[in-house]
């Protein structure tokens, strides 16, 4: 019987000379089978599992600045919030918590009566607000209580502690043979103890398996809410800065969450003694940069994927260095799938590629290059160049930029906008001019700049050409 996935496996590289070490990108697209899957995709059966949200909202004090400029607004009075003097204002534009439990009661007003939420508002501690609540009265006196509750500052490890307590104590938190679990999470990204907030998050994907779908309010720390999305790669990450872009995320967000097709998906990937190992990235269905691959002692990596939608591809990227070794065929990799289809009754499939590169000493065979893997790995970088010039932009802000980091950023920005310019992105273009107009008028860039940047790096369209930063 065929498979339900098919694992399909490339490298920009096919080949590489020989005698010579040499860096290769390994592409691995995981899409669905269309003789087993194509009826359930088509009748959108895939969408009968019954949804848990476990939705975490930040009710901190920072949460009540306005989530946008409102050049409307009148101060009123002033008041110490999180240890720091803040207007009072009467304004049009609503704060980020306004923006935040209007996100939620949406999600209410989606959830079929199969559904469920659990609802946590967090600030320097949970408040627990609705335990796993279908649709209904109860559920909307705890939304109506998100508008007054909390008020301190923001100990987002104590909220992803309260959500591990919770799902222990019912024992629903490995359900996923009956229902889909999500964290959606609503915050500005400031956070008392980020180091700690990363670890919790972590555990609670090694402990229930849980992507955190992260929505960063107004002028949030995008770079810290992308660390927290990675922690499985079933996360995503994206920047809430009106009530009109809130909309359209909650709508895009509920749409995939309804629509999964495979349950329990993991892509584990056996790796060569012989290679060198690198970064990772996730490429479809949104482009996340992981990080340095890290082996276990059996030289594998398991890569929690969690869920698959329907219509949906994806991808992993990673690079590795293959040594100076004669000519021959060296397998790089094999990658097995493994995943569960509840709309078909399947339980443990099973789906297994191997991935494999070739030394010769033609060196025309090796300038061979494969373009749709090149222009992943262009779409790929992108991400990772906009973290490290976020890196950048904190030391200037912080006095402690070296004029050596000033003509870094500067030299990026150049770089970025004469690669957009080159394939014609205007929307991308017209942002990062803005971006270098900012640097080179203020000498920072905007926390704000920063976000929209990153937003839109992990979007798959509008890559860039690939730029290694090392080189500035």
């Amino acid at each position: 019987m065929a498979e339900e996935f098919l694992l399909e496996c490339r490298l920009d590289q096919p080949a590489v000379l020989s005698g010579r070490s040499a860096d290769v990108y390994s592409l691995v697209t995981i899409k669905p089978n269309p003789v087993r899957l194509g009826a359930l995709m088509e009748s959108g059966q895939g969408s009968s599992l019954p949804a848990h949200l476990i939705v975490l909202v930040d009710v901190s004090g920072s949460m009540l600045t306005l989530i946008e400029p409102d050049s409307n607004t009148k101060v009123v009075g002033r008041s110490m919030v999180e240890w720091i003097m803040m207007s009072e204002v009467e304004a049009t534009v609503p704060s980020r918590r306004a923006v935040a439990v209007n996100v939620v009661r949406h999600l209410v007003e989606r959830m079929a009566p199969i559904d469920r939420m659990t609802l946590i508002g967090f600030d320097d501690q949970p408040h627990t607000l609705a335990r796993a609540l279908a649709k209904g009265p109860q559920l909307d006196d705890a939304v109506r209580e998100l508008i007054d509750v909390g008020g301190g500052g923001t100990s987002l490890s104590k909220a992803f502690g309260e959500v591990r307590k919770i799902l222990s104590r019912s024992g629903t938190g490995t359900a996923s043979e009956t229902e889909t679990q999500r964290i959606v999470l609503l915050t500005d990204g400031e956070d008392s103890d980020p180091d700690l907030a990363l670890r919790e998050a972590k555990q609670l994907g090694e402990d229930f398996h849980l992507p955190i779908c992260a929505f960063g309010t107004g002028d949030s720390r995008a770079d810290f809410l992308l660390e927290v999305c990675r922690t499985t790669l079933g996360g995503s990450f994206d920047n809430i800065r009106n009530e009109r872009e809130a909309e359209d995320c909650f709508q895009r967000f509920f749409t995939g969450q309804k629509n999964i097709l495979a349950t329990n998906v993991s892509l584990k990937l056996w790796l060569s003694p012989e290679i060198f190992v690198r970064e990772l990235y996730r490429t479809k269905p949104e482009v996340l940069y992981v990080g340095d691959m890290q082996p276990d002692s059996g030289n594998s990596v398991d890569i929690p994927l969690e869920y698959m939608e329907r219509g949906k591809i994806y991808e992993l990227l990673f690079r590795s260095t293959v040594p100076a070794r004669d000519a021959g065929r060296l397998r790089l990799a094999k990658a097995t799938l493994t995943y569960d289809v509840p709309g078909l009754g399947v339980t443990g499939g099973r789906v297994e590629a191997n991935i494999a590169v070739e030394s010769t000493p033609d060196e025309n065979r090796t300038l061979v290059r494969t373009g749709d893997v090149r222009r992943v790995i262009t779409q790929a970088e992108t991400q990772r160049q906009v973290l490290f010039l976020q890196g950048k932009r904190d030391l200037i802000e912080r006095g402690q930029a070296t004029a050596k980091d000033k003509d870094i950023v500067a030299k990026l920005l150049e770089a970025l906008i004469k690669k957009f310019e080159e394939q014609g992105d205007q929307a991308n273009l017209n942002m990062y001019r803005q971006m270098q107009s900012e640097f080179q008028t203020k000498g920072l860039i905007t926390q704000e700049m920063m976000n929209r940047s990153l937003a839109a790096s992990s979007k798959v369209e509008g890559a860039i050409a690939l730029q290694e930063v090392d080189d500035f």
